[in-house]
């Protein structure tokens, strides 16, 4: 074989191996970049949401991207907008608050040995490592009111967020969360206003939000198309009332009048799903404790102490039964006539009540708040009751009758509290 056939044949072999290393370079993003945000993809964004944004978006084995991821509720907002992005092949880019300056975007090539569905579950927990409800602030921006869509969030910095998952026709939001720790676990879905009122006037970190585009990302949010600071405003004038926030937000959403009974019967259904969230992180704690203190060691650390304790979360529990107070006896007294939501409302409140009427607020919302006692329930009126007289802890080292507000000894903290 002669040296000009050998070097012709190295050359070929040398462009086939630059022409694979390219290929393999080009798709070593986590997806490719083909379409760019518009009013057009925001509006299928916002059908997208409404429809795919269900509480088992991550526990569905038929979306194996997606499926287990764990997450919790800051994740599960950027991940929806991840998801859909990554679907339709649009650019997802936010900031990276580990650095200053730096974005985090599909274009990364971090994990460019992976099969596709590996990569995009490596970027999505890369995400979650970098982003929290402190952080949503710097990749969105606030909008008037009457503008709220599904695919707009709502966030209270260093407390919890939901995304908003659509509209009905009294002009109530659809609200979708998950909780911490980050997990796989189904989300929770309530037909309410998020339990919280934009207050950082000043900043505008808080309230009612929606993503800013790849190409505005670093245009501050008063640049932003339909950027409004006007629930500020409104928040403000109403002298921060839950209510009347909520009844303002209301008119300007609605495409009809709420009757009181509509009201009432979602503002009880919203507590008692609440109410049940919080079995959830009462178990959750009480496990963990159990898993350190078989290891040896007795008190939770700082972390474990921020995610497993619910002062917030017990102070806005306690916020919710406080409004679902005045709209249960906005339509009068205890009468006793047939059972009615109303009426299950206001037995809620009410000094005294029949026993039969106790009965049916524990078919009405039971709490198995003693997973090893299956037939212990407490109802939305003891739990009430033990808020009221601050019985109820929200110290993860307490015990489960502390935790509920049932023991009559007091909780006595011997652990260090965050």
């Amino acid at each position: 074989m002669s040296i000009q056939f050998k070097a012709k044949t190295w050359l070929q072999g040398l462009l086939i191996v630059s022409l694979l290393t390219a290929a393999s370079s080009v798709q070593a993003a986590v997806w490719q970049t083909k379409n760019q945000w518009s009013m057009a993809w925001e509006i299928k964004y916002q059908e997208w949401v409404a429809e795919k944004m269900t509480t088992d978006f991550f526990m569905n084995p038929k979306t194996p991207v997606y499926y287990r991821m764990a997450h919790d509720c800051a994740d599960s907002i950027y991940f929806a907008r991840l998801a859909f992005a990554y679907e339709n092949k649009l650019p997802f880019v936010i900031n990276n608050i580990m650095q200053k300056g730096k974005l985090l975007t599909n274009d990364m090539k971090n994990w460019d040995r992976e099969n596709p569905v590996n990569r995009v579950r490596k970027f999505m927990q890369y995400v979650a490592d970098r982003v929290g409800t402190r952080s949503i602030h710097l990749d969105t921006y606030p909008m008037a009111l009457a503008d709220i869509k599904a695919g707009d969030l709502y966030v209270q910095p260093g407390a919890h967020s939901y995304i908003i998952t659509g509209i009905t026709e009294t002009g109530v939001t659809s609200i979708v969360s998950s909780t911490t720790p980050a997990s796989p676990k189904h989300m929770v879905r309530l037909f309410a206003y998020p339990f919280f009122i934009p207050q950082d006037k000043a900043k505008m970190r808080d309230g009612y939000r929606r993503f800013k585009w790849p190409r505005n990302i670093k245009k501050p949010m008063q640049q932003q198309p339909g950027y409004s600071p006007e629930q500020y405003r409104v928040a403000e004038q109403v002298k921060y009332n839950y209510v009347a926030f909520t009844d303002e937000i209301a008119k300007k959403l609605r495409r009809r009048p709420e009757p009181l009974q509509e009201k009432t019967t979602r503002v009880l259904y919203g507590l008692c799903a609440f109410a049940k969230e919080r079995v959830n992180y009462v178990n959750d704690g009480l496990n963990q404790l159990r898993r350190i203190r078989a290891g040896g060691r007795q008190c939770m650390n700082r972390k474990e102490y921020d995610y497993y304790s619910t002062p917030s979360r017990d102070k806005r529990l306690k916020m919710y039964f406080n409004e679902v107070e005045k709209i249960a006896y906005a339509g009068g007294g205890l009468r006793r006539d047939e059972i009615s939501i109303e009426l299950l409302a206001r037995a809620i409140f009410h000094p005294q009540i029949p026993g039969h009427l106790n009965a049916e607020l524990n078919k009405f919302c039971g709490l198995a708040a003693y997973p090893t006692n299956q037939n212990k329930f407490i109802n939305l009126r003891q739990l009430w009751s033990n808020l009221k007289a601050g019985k109820v802890s929200s110290d993860p080292h307490a015990s489960i009758e502390n935790r509920w507000g049932t023991s009559s000894t007091p909780h006595r903290a011997t652990c260090p509290t965050y």
